[in-house]
């Protein structure tokens, strides 16, 4: 039976406990997606509604009939509240695109609390008819892969994927085509942005067939010095090889990043400690926050932290605190029973930010928690 309300709160707090804080730094999480196309249908592209509602259909059905799954709920996109699509899309499982054209989508969570390590999610017609996928913190790039071929597997036995004795698994998406696979790993990576290492990592990174995009999805911009790398191609080559080659590049950017930080703590300028403490500054007095622009100034912060520039701050974990900083997560924590408008979001957002990193900050969350401005605060 499919479901309409998502279980927020296992979703929210999802991926926040880590195995080793100390890479967590660096390497925020690791995702594995596979993606699948039911034989006999044509490409989302090419289909019609009714080819996408009899694929969602077998889809649910398999999935039904499957034990393994029985933890996992169903949900139709079109009965899922606009809060919670948003906050479906800052968890990175489904793309913009997803909620454009809803009819004939779904999307596969699993149900209660089972571990705040680990996010799985079953996406149905979006790009492809299937994208299984697993997100865990840190540098679980193999663990992810195991809990998503061990689902791809249940549903193999139920489903006929489209597959090519000579080209593998067939996709609409000629990258992804062969194995089906795409691994990503997300970095944190503010020393080599800074030392301008970076330009040579990342061509590096493309001569090997790896690519660097955006912390947003669909953005082109790269944001808080985050980067997420990932592979470009699957055709060619085998699950274990991909996998091995990013669990690799996951632990040479650690020590590429750690030797860039040790360069530049040896020779701290002005310069670097000017953009710390404006960094800081703003944080502390800006009355609203757009959620890309805390981003920016949490990443200098940090980066002022771990160089010991600066010690007005409390430590706090980035990937956690920008996580509990969405558009979603601030309406459904602090703005409650209403849509938010914009100005709203990026008031209390500030609020937020302060009340986590602040030593000294005597606002506290109240004014935050009201969801509500003063008329002075509105014409900031």
């Amino acid at each position: 039976m499919e479901e309409k309300n998502i279980d927020l709160k296992n979703l929210i707090k999802t991926v926040y406990e880590y195995d080793n804080p100390v890479k967590q730094d660096i390497i925020l999480y690791s995702s594995a997606y596979l993606y699948r196309n039911v034989s006999g249908y044509k490409f989302n592209e090419s289909n019609d509604r009714t080819e996408k509602e009899n694929i969602l259909f077998q889809i649910q059905e398999a999935k039904n009939s499957i034990k393994f799954l029985n933890n996992f709920k169903f949900y139709y996109v079109r009965d899922i509240p606009r809060i919670q699509r948003q906050l479906l899309m800052d968890k990175r499982l489904i793309s913009p695109s997803m909620i454009q054209k809803i009819a004939g989508k779904g999307i596969i969570l699993q149900s209660g609390f089972v571990s705040n390590k680990k996010l799985i999610a079953i996406i149905v017609n979006e790009d492809e008819h299937l994208k299984i996928q697993c997100h865990m913190a840190g540098i679980k790039v193999k663990e992810c892969y195991r809990e998503v071929i061990k689902i791809e597997k249940k549903l193999e036995k139920k489903l006929s994927f489209s597959f090519s004795q000579n080209l593998g698994y067939l996709t609409s998406n000629p990258s992804v085509m062969g194995t089906g696979l795409k691994v990503e790993i997300l970095a944190h990576l503010p020393s080599l942005v800074i030392s301008t290492r970076i330009i040579d990592f990342i061509k590096n990174l493309n001569q090997i067939g790896y690519g660097v995009s955006s912390y947003i999805t669909d953005s082109n911009e790269i944001i808080g010095n985050l980067f997420r790398i990932s592979n470009l191609v699957t055709l060619g080559k085998n699950e274990e090889t991909i996998i091995e080659e990013l669990d690799a590049i996951a632990h040479n950017i650690i020590e590429e990043e750690n030797n860039a930080k040790k360069e530049i703590s040896l020779d701290i300028n002005f310069i670097i400690e000017d953009s710390v403490f404006r960094s800081f500054g703003m944080v502390k007095y800006a009355k609203v926050l757009s959620f890309e622009e805390a981003v920016e100034l949490l990443s200098i912060i940090k980066f002022g932290m771990d160089l010991k520039i600066i010690d007005e701050v409390r430590y706090f974990d980035f990937f956690k605190l920008i996580e509990l900083i969405t558009d979603s997560n601030i309406e459904l924590n602090h703005i409650k029973n209403k849509k938010a408008s914009i100005d709203e979001i990026d008031f209390v957002r500030a609020c937020v930010v302060r009340d986590e990193i602040l030593k000294n900050n005597n606002a506290g969350l109240q004014s935050a928690d009201s969801g509500k401005m003063d008329q002075g605060d509105k014409n900031v």
